[in-house]
């Protein structure tokens, strides 16, 4: 396969630059001087050490780093600030809702100089060729980009006929692939299926000698310790101190997930006592828009760590060394050190994490809060992204949840959103009306509808309580997992004005009350993602959560609550084309039960 690796190997003529400009014989291209270098290989802070760059690597680290400057050499004065290796998020999903270019306008200047980001929502959206183009744009960023094999996709994924929309081959054609760090994360009970196909994933990875991601919410003891006798490497799922424990204990890399899915920091409480974090990483799992314009970045889960109790250079190793070493690549990238990609922040106060400046790859990327570099678009060939369509247009009839034949009365299983993210299934007795199960908005009953995204016409139908709307609709054409299009309301007429709105804006997701829109995100790009600047689509977001509280939604993120009604990897009850989801059992289930039936 051609090499994307997205940095470029060290030759032998890099390796004599690096070496002559060590040596004191040709100047550096750029020297950091007169700061404290922070040292993640030892936990020293060096007063009066600097860096001195060849390129696009740090050929020299110490005091000697002044007399690598030349006539030519730009140099950076540090005025004793911290000199930082650049952060490094080892857990995100940079791969839908924002364009990433214009997303790292805005997380560059936090300090981040490398990720390593999933690609299963690309890949429902447009398979293997989608993923093969968001991998050949990686090396055109300014900053360190990797990606991992989209494993959810391949596992729970369909395209509407029964089929994944990523083949084992075209798996295993990913791993191969220099930017492309090992299997993403792969839901527990999966690994313990025993399925064939995927410990041959697992086995492939392994001996490229890549990762295998794990997710482990909820798993424990035997379940947990055979999580890793498969090859799971790391989590990101802990959220209390004893999950974090167990799962250093075990000697998975544990990363404590800040992010706008959740903010687990509080499972660092109490989590660390007697315990060497040496594998232990902050990893964002995501940062929406909104949240990365007000709160911040790694910057900002590195500050809160330090209140929790991490010294600042424990929280600055788990974001830059150990994420580093997870992926097996701290000999190019995480610490500074001759050799090493020359990925550096300034910081007036270490405690602080908040860069005065950023250098990527031997370059200034960043200073004083804004970017400073160009930032290439994406470019995927077209029908790469298709937007998403149904079989036929909708009309009120789709939506219609017909009763058993002369029944007048009948139980029916109903997601509750009981938790951000978690759901139980309850059983609710529902009166018939005209041959049809309605939704009550005032006794929090509303109807929720799942479609594949394909137009294959594959449709679902249920019951969603907990979700708090009043009045009103919501339509999404983003989901967890499957990326089915969905509908949650209260009435019939609101459902499908919003729905249709979605549609017509290429995908995206709509609230509509009263028979008006009240809000709208436009995914144009495959359904999956803006085409808008980042503060643009960060108040469109705040826009659907207001619109949203204002209809009575009792969550404090809507944005998500919409999302995860499809996510089948946390219990109990979720909705899927195919029809309800039992999480536990993994199988679908029957929205009408049965007399008897439990």
């Amino acid at each position: 396969m051609p090499d994307r690796s997205p940095s470029p190997p060290r030759d032998d003529a890099t390796a004599t630059r690096l070496v002559q400009v060590a040596m004191g014989r040709q100047p550096a291209d750029l020297v950091v001087r007169g700061g404290i270098l922070a040292n993640v290989y030892t936990g020293e802070l060096l007063e009066g050490w600097g860096v001195a760059v060849a390129g696009s690597r740090v050929a020299l680290v110490g005091p000697e780093a002044e007399s690598c400057i030349g006539p030519d050499t730009t140099i950076i004065e540090a005025r004793g600030q911290v000199i930082a290796p650049g952060f490094v998020d080892g857990h995100t999903h940079l791969d839908y809702i924002h364009r990433l270019d214009r997303y790292l306008e805005f997380a560059i200047p936090t300090g981040l100089t490398a990720f390593v980001t999933e690609t299963p929502a690309l890949c429902n959206v447009g398979g293997f060729p989608a993923v093969a183009a968001f991998l050949a744009y990686l090396p055109l960023l300014p900053i360190t980009a990797f990606a991992t094999a989209p494993t959810i996709a391949y596992l729970t994924s369909d395209r509407g006929d029964g089929q994944p929309t990523i083949a084992l081959e075209e798996m295993a054609r990913l791993l191969e692939e220099p930017a492309v760090l090992g299997l993403g994360e792969i839901y527990w009970p999966m690994v313990l299926e025993g399925r064939t196909d995927l410990g041959a994933l697992i086995a492939k990875a392994e001996a490229l000698g890549k990762c295998v991601e794990g997710h482990t919410a909820g798993a424990r003891g035997r379940k947990l310790a055979a999580q890793v006798a498969a090859g799971v490497s790391s989590c990101h799922e802990p959220i209390t101190a004893e999950e974090v424990r167990a799962r250093l204990r075990l000697g998975l890399y544990t990363m404590i997930r800040d992010g706008s899915i959740r903010r687990d920091i509080a499972a660092l409480d109490g989590a660390l006592g007697g315990i060497d974090p040496r594998r232990l990483m902050l990893a964002s799992d995501t940062v929406w828009g909104h949240h990365l314009v007000k709160r911040g970045y790694l910057d900002e889960s590195a500050r809160q760590a330090v209140k929790l109790g991490l010294s600042p250079m424990q929280a600055l190793r788990a974001i830059t060394l150990t994420p580093a070493e997870h992926f097996g690549i701290e000999g190019r990238l995480g610490g500074l050190a001759p050799g090493r990609q020359a990925d550096l922040a300034l910081l007036p106060a270490l405690a602080e994490f908040r860069p005065s400046l950023v250098v990527a790859r031997g370059r200034v990327v960043a200073r004083d809060g804004r970017t400073t570099v160009p930032i290439l678009p994406p470019a995927f060939p077209p029908g790469c992204l298709p937007n998403p369509r149904t079989a036929h247009p909708l009309d009120l009839e789709d939506l219609r949840i017909p009763a058993p034949a002369g029944r007048d009365r009948v139980r029916v299983r109903v997601i509750h959103l009981s938790a951000e993210i978690v759901t139980h299934a309850e059983i609710r007795d529902l009166a018939v009306r005209n041959g049809a199960l309605p939704a009550d908005a005032a006794a929090d009953l509303l109807k929720v509808v799942a479609m594949d995204r394909h137009g294959m016409g594959r449709t679902a139908r249920g019951f969603v309580a907990g979700f708090g709307l009043s009045r009103g609709a919501v339509a999404s054409s983003v989901t967890f997992d499957i990326a089915n299009l969905i509908v949650v309301g209260g009435n019939d007429p609101d459902m499908l004005l919003a729905f249709h709105r979605m549609l017509a804006l290429g995908g995206g997701m709509v609230v509509a009350a009263d028979g008006k829109i009240r809000a709208e995100l436009a995914l144009p790009l495959g359904g999956a993602t803006s085409e808008q600047p980042l503060h643009a689509l960060a108040a469109e977001i705040v826009a659907i959560e207001r619109a949203l509280h204002d209809l009575g939604c009792a969550h404090e993120k809507p944005f998500l609550a919409v999302q995860i009604l499809t996510f089948t990897a946390i219990p109990a009850l979720r909705i899927r084309e195919r029809g309800l989801w039992d999480v536990r059992r993994s199988c679908l289930v029957p929205l009408i039960l049965d007399e008897g039936e439990a």
